[in-house]
Order: C-alpha cells, then structure tokens, then sequence
C-alpha cells in the first residue's frame, strides 16, 4: 500500500502520545513554564477540578504576557487580549484558551489532519468519553509518514 494512504487509514490511537504533561486550571503561570521548558513541548492541555479537559496553554500564550503593553497597539490588544497585560497573571485560568479541536482515538489521521488544517492547530488533544487520552502533534504524523516510507 501506499505509504499515504497508509497513514491516511491509520488511526489517532496509534500515533497519539499518551504521558503528556499537563496543567490544571489551578496551577501557577511558573508551573506551566517549567513544564513546557522541563519536557520539551510547545503546548500543554488545561484540565478543571473534576479532571475535565477545558482547554490549551501553549509557549505564545506565556510570550504574549512579557511584551509591555506600550509596544503595541490598539488594534493589537483587540484581537490579541492578552498581548501586553499590565498585570501577571497569577494561575492558568487566566491565559488559557478554549480548545477549538479535538479528535478520538478512533478517528483516522485523514480526519485529524483536515482538523489540524482546519482550526489552524499543530497539536490536537484526544478526548475520549470526555477525558483527555492523549496528544497528536504535526510531528507524530511526520515522523509516521517517514517510517511508513521505508
């Protein structure tokens, strides 16, 4: 078979990350920080009280609160409300974002790319039952298309 259309038919579970580091809407701005720093990642997913998945922090988010909110302009802190915050947030709630996409670990990584496309996204989570199961990142379906190759 061909190797993309191999890939095309695999399925998320089989390429998605599963001991991700995550954060809790909880947690301190520096927790997040060392994570990113201490494992290497771009991105951490933001779960509540209950252990539900909410949303995403990600390096950008934590590089948008050093910039001086005299840098920029108005238009810019219209559509990029965090961009020069006056204040430093103290806990992920603060600087978080809803997460737009996501997909199941039954879905096929035709489907999770043309998400990934769509929602302008890197890193997908992968929900299953509500509960964050693990990661797909641009780089896991790279590296798969690769290794399919040879």
């Amino acid at each position: 078979m061909d190797p993309l259309e191999r890939l095309r038919k695999t399925t998320v579970e089989e390429l998605m990350e599963k001991n991700y580091p995550y954060v809790k809407v909880t947690d301190d701005i520096r927790d997040a920080m060392s994570k990113l720093k201490g494992h290497g990642v771009v991105i951490l997913p933001v779960f509540d009280e209950n252990n539900n998945f909410v949303g995403i922090v990600n390096e950008q988010d934590l590089l948008k609160l050093v910039i001086d909110p005299r840098d920029i302009s108005e238009q810019e802190i219209l559509t990029e409300p965090l961009l020069g915050m006056s204040f430093f947030p103290k806990t992920i709630k603060d600087i978080m974002k809803k997460c737009h996409a996501s997909v199941s670990p039954k879905d096929t990584i035709r489907a999770a790319a043309l998400k990934m496309y769509r929602n302008k996204q890197q890193v997908l989570p992968v929900i299953d039952n509500g509960k964050l199961v693990g990661i797909l990142s641009q780089d896991d379906i790279f590296e798969a298309l690769e290794s399919f190759r040879y």
